[in-house]
C-alpha cells in the first residue's frame, strides 16, 4: 500500500522534447488567440482548467504530476501526449535530499584513474561542468582538446568534486580500447552491487539494461581517452568524413552514446577525447543536455605556478609569457619543457628561451599522434597557414587554396581542424570587423614547418 500511494505520489515530468512541443504550441496560442501577448499563470490556468499551482509544477519540472494533468494541458493546445513527451522519475525528491546530505553510501570505482596531485587553473570550467550536471542535469557532457591540455585531470577533478551528489562514481580509461559489450558488462556488474545479473546477449540490451540502472539510480559515468576508439584518417582520402566516427568494431559506443544522449535519465556520463565524437556534435546544444567544453591552453597565472613549481625562474615576466605562448598554455608542454629546463640550464628560463626552442622529445611525439589522423586536405590547410603568418578568413583560404580543394572540402576540413582544437579563431575587432580568422598556435606552426622541411 506505501509503495503504491509513493509511485502515484512520483508522477511523470515532461521531457525537454514534451517541454518544448507544449512551448511551442502555447506560442503559436498567444499569436493567434491573444492578439501576440503572453497568457499570464491566471489566463493560461483559466484556459488549460488547472489550478495555478498544479500549473506551476508542470512547468518548473522538478516534482512529478498526475499524467491525467499533462493530457489536460496538451489537450487545450490540441496536442496530442506521446509516450516520448514524459517520463517517471525513478528517484524520489526525498532520496535526492539524502544524497546531499551524505546519508547515501555512494559506490566508486575509480579504475586507472591517476592521481592528478596539485591542480592549477580550471576554475571557470569546473564551475561551468558543475552547473551543467547538477543544475542543468546534462546527460552527456565531452571534453574536447588537444592532447596534454588536461582533459583527464579536469574530468577527476570534477568526479571528486560533485561524488557525493551520486550513488554511484564509474570511471573508466578507454586508451586499452576495450569492446563496447565488454565495457558494458562491467558496468552492469558494478551497478548491481557484484551481484548476479543477467546480462543480455546484445550490445543493444545491455545499453537498454544500463539506462534502466541509469533512471533507478543516480550515476557518474567517466569515459576518458575517446579518441582510442574514434578512426584517424585515410592519408589518401580527401573528404573529412572519418571525423568523430569509430574505428572498425567500435560503432557501438556511437548508438551508446546516441541513446544515453536522447533517452531520459537522471544520471551523467562525461567522456574526454581529442576529438569530439560526431553523436555529441548531432546532439549538442545551448538548452539540451548534451554539451561539450573545448579544453584550451591555461591563462598565463595558472601556467606560471607550472614552471614555478618545476623549478624554473626568469629573468622577466616577457620570458616567461613568451614561453607560455608559444606552447598555447598546454600544462603537460610546460613540464616537459621545466625537465629540460632544470637538466641543461639549472632552471634558468631565460637562457633556455635564448636557444629559440622549438619542437623537440615529447612534445613532437604529442604533434605526431594528432597529425598522423588528419587527412590531406586538413594538411594542405595548415601548411598553407604555417607558410603565411598572419590569420587568414575563409574567403582567403578559399582563394589561395581552391581551386585544388572544393569549397565543400574546405568547410569540412576547417570544421574538423577546429574541433580537433590544431586551428584557432579570432574575430577583428576594428580591421575586417565581421570576418573570423583562422591562425595556428605558434607550437603547431613551428611543428608544421618543421616537417615540411624534414619531407
Amino acid at each position: 500500500m506505501n509503495l503504491q500511494k509513493s509511485r502515484r505520489k512520483r508522477g511523470v515530468i515532461l521531457t525537454p522534447q514534451g517541454w518544448e512541443k507544449f512551448q511551442r504550441a502555447r506560442t503559436e496560442a498567444e499569436d493567434c488567440d491573444n492578439d501576440g501577448i503572453r497568457y499570464t499563470l491566471e489566463a493560461l490556468s483559466f484556459r488549460i482548467g488547472l489550478d495555478s499551482d498544479t500549473l506551476c509544477k508542470v512547468c518548473d519540472r522538478q516534482v512529478g504530476v498526475d499524467k491525467n494533468t499533462l493530457h489536460r494541458c496538451f489537450a487545450a493546445f490540441s496536442l496530442f501526449l506521446e509516450p516520448r513527451d514524459y517520463y517517471r522519475p525513478e528517484l524520489p525528491s526525498e532520496r535526492v535530499a539524502e544524497l546531499g546530505a551524505g546519508r547515501v553510501k555512494v559506490r566508486r570505482d575509480w579504475d586507472e584513474a591517476p592521481d592528478c596531485g596539485v591542480f592549477y587553473g580550471r576554475t571557470e570550467e569546473l564551475a561551468q561542468l558543475e552547473s551543467w550536471i547538477l543544475e542543468e542535469r546534462s546527460r552527456l557532457v565531452a571534453l574536447v582538446g588537444m592532447g596534454g591540455m588536461g582533459k583527464t585531470c579536469l574530468s577527476v577533478k570534477l568526479a571528486e568534486q560533485i561524488q557525493d551528489r551520486f550513488e554511484f562514481v564509474i570511471w573508466r580509461s578507454l586508451h586499452h580500447a576495450y569492446p563496447v559489450k565488454e565495457l558494458l558488462a562491467g558496468l552492469l556488474k558494478f551497478l548491481a552491487n557484484d551481484t548476479e545479473v543477467n546480462l543480455p546477449e546484445t550490445v543493444d540490451g545491455r545499453i537498454s539494461q544500463l539506462i534502466q540502472y541509469l533512471r533507478e539510480h543516480r550515476c557518474l559515468l567517466v569515459f576518458d581517452n575517446m579518441e582510442t576508439i574514434l578512426q584517424g584518417c585515410d592519408r589518401a582520402t580527401d573528404l573529412c568524413h572519418c571525423m568523430g566516427y569509430y574505428g572498425e568494431g567500435y560503432e557501438g559506443y556511437g548508438e551508446l552514446l546516441k541513446r544515453l544522449g536522447e533517452t531520459p535519465h537522471q544520471s551523467c556520463l562525461v567522456l574526454t577525447s581529442r576529438e569530439k565524437p560526431k553523436e555529441i556534435a548531432l546532439l549538442e546544444g545551448a538548452i539540451l543536455p548534451v554539451r561539450s567544453l573545448p579544453v584550451k591552453g591555461l591563462p598565463a597565472a595558472a601556467a606560471q605556478k607550472i614552471l614555478t613549481a618545476n623549478g624554473c625562474f626568469w629573468e622577466s615576466l616577457n620570458d616567461c609569457n613568451q614561453i607560455v605562448d608559444f606552447y598555447g598554455g598546454n600544462p603537460l608542454a610546460l613540464k616537459i619543457i621545466s625537465r629540460t629546463i632544470q637538466t641543461l640550464f639549472d632552471g634558468n628560463l631565460s637562457e633556455f628561451l635564448q636557444q629559440k626552442p622549438g619542437v623537440f622529445g615529447h612534445i613532437r611525439y604529442l604533434l605526431d599522434r594528432h597529425f598522423e589522423r588528419l587527412s590531406d586536405p586538413e594538411k594542405e590547410i595548415i601548411n598553407w597557414l604555417s607558410s603565411n603568418h598572419q590569420p587568414a578568413s575563409f574567403s582567403q583560404l578559399r582563394e589561395q587554396i581552391s581551386p585544388q580543394m572544393s569549397p565543400t572540402n574546405l568547410l569540412e576540413a576547417l570544421e574538423s581542424l577546429t574541433e580537433r582544437c590544431l586551428i584557432d579563431k579570432a574575430t577583428p575587432k576594428f580591421i575586417d570587423k565581421g570576418s573570423t580568422l583562422f591562425y595556428l598556435q605558434p607550437v603547431v606552426r613551428e611543428y608544421a614547418i618543421s616537417s615540411s622541411l624534414s619531407r
